[in-house]
């Protein structure tokens, strides 16, 4: 615990040997070395001179930042800066990912090695913090902070341990302390074991405390008339409230949930008594959000979301609206949500205008239970910083969470006018007492019993992920994959608790990894011949492809191609070493880490071949992997030929006017940034009705019976000609291979399929399958991006627009070496359009195809992680087997087993990369025209 070194551990620096080799790998070790005794005497003489120290930390609002919130916070920072002036705060800046950007931010910069002083620690991650050896116990370094008698607990020697350790007395009344500045119910998450012994110690603690209240928009109330002074108070109440308070017409819902359900959903869990995970007798952590209790509270929210009812003649599904973003706080704004669950603060409630907006606590259950999830934003120490900058961050922390922080933030929001949206316990405190008449009374009781009756998020070992698994029954449950709508409570409820166990049990054993001393050793065996076989693969293609070039070499080159040889060899080892010291060498790296329980902080561990094992019987790993082969077809089933039939019909156009003109138009796309590219179309996907696509899809229903059913057998016939095409297409080409006719009928039956599907599917629910083409459209706004069914073709579109004009270069080039005199050929003949390209155009460019298919299929493999991430971020129905990867090390820290999956994924594609290589060694390249 003491005797952690000034910066990163110095073993850390053996472990990165593969970024770098030779003489660059001996500087930085000399650098870094020096370094490191530069800051330990800095440290030193930090504690005595107060020389000037810069910490990083997070929630430090930056420049651009205006709300009250955040200049309440600069006036914090500046009266610490006036007490302590020689510590200089900088704020963490780091791209985030979306719906988890305070979770995935510190762990991106603590991998990659530039991690802030102050972390945030999320209640969910606090276990792999902890585990991980990210952050200092408090309680020793608030004791170095306080006690100014002793300054050896406050200094370093060379080697950067500390020279004294505080007493246990003055540890013990540090503990005291920071235990008075905790609620109740969050001490057991800030204090609790760390990585290396069994004693407890306090990791990070809270500058502001956040419990789950009812938000209810008071006109919206009055308008359904419902009474503004009275929220619903229990759940029967709640659900009928809204579904007074939906108005389809008006696009108006009565409540919001967000899209992430399980955490959308968590407070009607607790409320009725239910947990997520709980330690049994062992300590160990167990999922049990599999009770009947928990399947109560989900019964009750698929009333909520997903249960019929009717209003004014009308069958509405469900009176909530699942979403997520700026798009909801746009609606609520607009009045087109009544209701929904949001943070009380514990310095602010809410920055909301009382006379518009209620607060209430949270209804109770039909059992009269009542609970609330509480939560707080809480700063550690980065463990690995140096000693002065982890003094300076504790020396942070403390005063952030001290009165005078509260007072100045309390004294700002009432000088700004925010002063009865602040906690009337603070407004108390502080003796605000003529504006604490004007705090509604709602306010403070909403904020009272959810403390009283506060549940924490879940933040038990490995918990971080957990929402995921709780969530997958939930969304088949309002998917309708398990129909609830015509079965009873009792029916209901026993559905539901099945499909959570199910859940409840994959977590316990996948991610707690509760296995069986036997089922370790079967999958240690597993590994070991699973691990044979990627060697063996490896070697085999990599030993065939030098074989194949060199036999191939001896025959172009003649009988003095060993001397021509050793030429080409010097001429390419610059460009060989570089391509070894920045490729192979962090593949070997690799390699190594997969066998690794690889730790950025903490000492690594050799595990042999457990990654391996884990990852074949991890579920989510073939998960990826099968999304992944899905995200393939996708990728070469649309994108693979529209640059071939690009480059042809640009070939065709008749004028060198109107070639460049067309050229310039569908190359425009590769200009644009390809993040640019996605976000744009995002844009388009909005899953809100006032998205541009649902724009376009919903202006249908305002079309006439008459129109409406016009354009449905216009879409109709233009579907049933593209089938006819296909169809035929085999039987006028009757000189194509077999295998090519295969393809295309494949594609036939697949579309005659999925028509046959949704003109029979209506006859199997009692339904007139003829209502589709006649009469008006009842469409409704579509979640593109969110439906799990279309949200992988959504990643992929961008891809085929912006990919399709750039990617034709190549064969609008290859098409000038076909000879011209074939074409005329063919015109003598009578030959079509359609044969010249089958049987000039396409076996002329048959090598070059082959080649670009080999490379797309590696290509698709390998890549989409950085689209797929900017476009729906960490949806599972997307998690493509790369940025699976890419998530497991990044952001769960999990190298090893990241590295694992990566030598697997790897394996796979050797044979694609050899058939590729043999076929570029065939190559002959000419000039065009030639």
């Amino acid at each position: 615990m003491t005797d952690r070194g000034v910066g990163y551990p110095r073993s850390k620096m053996s472990r990165r040997w593969p970024i770098a080799c030779g003489l660059l790998a001996a500087l930085m070790v000399f650098s870094s070395l020096g370094v490191s005794q530069a800051q330990t005497q800095e440290g030193v003489a930090a504690a005595d001179g107060h020389k000037k120290v810069t910490i990083v930390a997070q929630s430090v609002p930056t420049p651009k930042s205006t709300d009250v919130a955040s200049i309440a916070m600069r006036e914090v920072l500046q009266a610490f800066h006036e007490k302590y002036p020689y510590i200089e705060i900088k704020p963490f800046v780091m791209p985030s990912i979306e719906g988890s950007s305070m979770d995935s931010a510190p762990l991106m910069a603590i991998a990659a090695g530039i991690p802030a002083n102050a972390l945030y620690v999320n209640f969910r991650q606090s276990s792999t913090f902890i585990e991980h050896g990210f952050l200092a116990p408090l309680e020793v370094l608030l004791a170095r902070v306080l006690d100014k008698d002793h300054p050896k607990w406050r200094q370093t020697d060379a080697e950067g341990k500390w020279l004294e350790d505080p007493t246990p007395e003055a540890v013990a009344e540090a503990l005291a302390l920071l235990k008075s500045r905790v609620r109740g119910p969050v001490w057991p998450v800030v204090y609790r074991e760390g990585p290396v012994d069994d004693e407890k110690h306090v990791w990070a603690l809270p500058y502001n405390t956040l419990v789950q209240a009812l938000l209810y928009r008071k006109d919206l109330f009055a308008a359904a008339g419902l009474n503004p002074d009275q929220p619903p108070k229990d759940w029967n109440e709640l659900l009928e409230y809204a579904r007074l308070l939906t108005v389809p017409e008006r696009q108006q819902y009565g409540m919001y949930i967000s899209s992430e359900l399980s955490w959308g959903t968590y407070t009607f869990l607790v409320s009725n008594g239910g947990r997520a995970v709980e330690q049994d007798a062992d300590g160990k952590w167990q999922a049990v959000y599999d009770s009947r209790d928990a399947a109560e509270a989900y019964v009750f929210a698929w009333k909520l979301m997903r249960q019929n009812f009717e209003k004014d003649g009308e069958t509405i599904p469900g009176a909530v609206y699942k979403g997520t973003g700026s798009e909801v706080g746009r609606m609520w704004d607009a009045g087109q949500i009544g209701m929904r669950f949001n943070y009380l603060k514990e310095d602010m409630l809410a920055d909301i205008n009382p006379q518009q907006v209620g607060v209430a606590p949270v209804p109770v259950t039909p059992s009269g239970k009542r609970g609330s999830e509480i939560n707080a934003t809480m700063l550690g120490v980065f463990a690995a910083s140096s000693a002065e900058k982890q003094l300076a961050t504790m020396e942070f922390i403390w005063f952030l969470t001290s009165d005078q922080a509260q007072e100045i933030k309390t004294r700002v929001m009432v000088e700004h006018g925010f002063g009865p949206f602040v906690s009337p316990e603070m407004l108390e405190k502080f003796g605000y007492d003529r504006i604490l008449k004007r705090v509604p009374e709602g306010w403070r009781q909403a904020f009272e019993v959810a403390m009283n009756n506060g549940v924490p998020e879940p933040y038990g070992s490995n918990t971080q992920n957990i929402y995921s698994y709780m969530s997958r029954p939930l969304e088949e449950i309002m998917r309708g994959d398990a129909d609830l709508q015509d079965k009873t409570d009792a029916q209901r409820i026993e559905i539901v608790q099945d499909l959570l166990a199910e859940s409840a049990h994959e977590f316990n054993v996948k991610v707690l990894g509760n296995l069986t001393p036997g089922q370790i050793r079967f999958r240690r065996i597993v590994g070991a011949v699973v691990i044979g076989l990627v060697a063996l693969v490896f070697g085999f293609g990599f030993w065939s492809t030098w074989k194949y070039f060199s036999n191939v070499s001896r025959q172009n080159l003649g009988a003095n191609h060993k001397f021509r040889l050793s030429w080409g060899y010097l001429l390419l080892a610059p460009g060989v070493l570089l391509v070894i010291g920045w490729a192979y060498m962090p593949l070997v790296g690799g390699a190594l880490m997969s066998l690794m329980d690889y730790q950025l902080v903490l000492k690594s561990t050799f595990v042999g071949l457990d990654n391996f094992a884990a990852a074949l019987f991890d579920d989510r790993f073939w998960a990826a992997f099968a999304r992944t082969l899905y995200y393939v077809a996708l990728i070469i089933g649309l994108g693979f030929w529209p640059p071939i039939l690009l480059a042809i019909l640009l070939d065709e156009v008749p004028t060198s006017v109107l070639k460049y003109v067309y050229r310039t138009i569908y190359y425009l796309p590769a200009v644009i940034s390809g993040i640019i590219v996605m976000f744009l179309w995002k844009q388009l996907f909005s899953a809100s009705p006032f998205g541009p696509l649902n724009q376009a899809l919903l202006s249908l229903n305002h079309l006439g019976p008459v129109m409406a059913t016009v354009v449905k057998l216009l879409l109709a016939g233009l579907w049933l000609s593209a089938i006819y095409v296909t169809v035929r297409l085999p039987f006028k080409l009757d000189e194509l291979s077999w295998l090519m006719r295969s393809v295309i009928w494949a594609l036939a039956v697949v579309m005659i399929g999925g028509t046959l599907y949704i003109v029979l599917g209506p006859l199997f629910n009692g339904e007139n399958p003829l209502t589709l083409l006649f009469g008006r459209y009842h469409l409704e706004a579509l979640d593109y991006l969110g439906n799990p069914d279309t949200a992988m073709l959504c990643c992929v579109l961008p891809s085929v627009w912006a990919g399709a004009g750039p990617g034709c270069l190549l064969y609008l080039a290859a098409l000038k070496t076909v000879p011209e005199d074939l074409y005329e050929a063919a015109d003598i003949d009578g030959a079509s359009n359609w044969h010249k390209i089958f049987y000039i155009t396409l076996p002329q460019l048959k090598f070059l195809i082959v080649i670009q298919f080999i490379a797309a299929v590696v290509a698709a493999f390998k890549g989409g992680a950085n689209f797929i991430l900017a476009m729906a971020g960490t949806k599972e129905s997307t998690m493509i087997l790369a940025l699976d990867i890419f998530i497991r090390a990044f952001l769960e820290l999990q190298f090893g087993f990241a590295a694992a999956m990566a030598w697997i994924l790897g394996a796979l594609l050797v044979g694609f990369t050899a058939w590729q290589m043999r076929m570029l060694a065939r190559a002959e390249f000419k000039a065009g025209g030639k």
